[in-house]
């Protein structure tokens, strides 16, 4: 009874989940390439009017246009965002892979097995990398922290 209940739910998964899934995957890209492209462009037009308030020439490289004004960037990743993302990426390779391989037990097609494999060993290596990295840069990252206490 469980097992005809099973074979029929697994399929069903997976259709929502290829239905489901991959266009909300495309959507917040996409929605998240729209906002950093509309942040960009309000910090350039905040840019040019600082220029033409000062009397500068209305240079449109925005490289340029940041070195004029000495604005420092405050998206820069630091070094601790930087292994932070090893975390984030681990955890995230590990879950998907898990979920692969509990996915492939139930079905004939060993593709998902090996696919769920590789993506929890990238996981595990994410993971690793964190670990490792955390531990070495300790130093520099308590450093940036107190330059960026002191600057604030």
């Amino acid at each position: 009874m469980l097992e005809t209940i099973l074979d029929g739910l697994i399929p069903m998964i997976g259709v929502v989940l290829i239905f489901g899934a991959i266009p909300a995957v495309i959507l917040v890209g996409v929605i998240m390439y729209l906002k950093n492209r509309r942040y960009k462009v309000e910090q350039q037009s905040k840019l040019i009017s600082q220029m033409i308030e000062k009397g500068e020439a209305a240079n449109l490289d925005f490289k340029v246009m940041v070195e004029a004004l000495n604005i420092s960037d405050s998206k820069k990743k630091t070094t601790k965002m930087a292994v932070l993302k090893h975390l984030e990426y681990g955890v995230l390779c590990s879950l998907v892979g898990l979920f692969l391989l509990a996915y492939g037990l139930f079905t004939t097609n060993h593709y998902p097995i090996l696919a769920g494999g590789f993506l929890l060993t990238v996981g595990v290596a994410f993971l690793v990398v964190f670990f490792v990295s955390k531990n070495y840069l300790k130093h520099e990252i308590e450093t940036e922290e107190k330059q960026l206490t002191e600057n604030k």
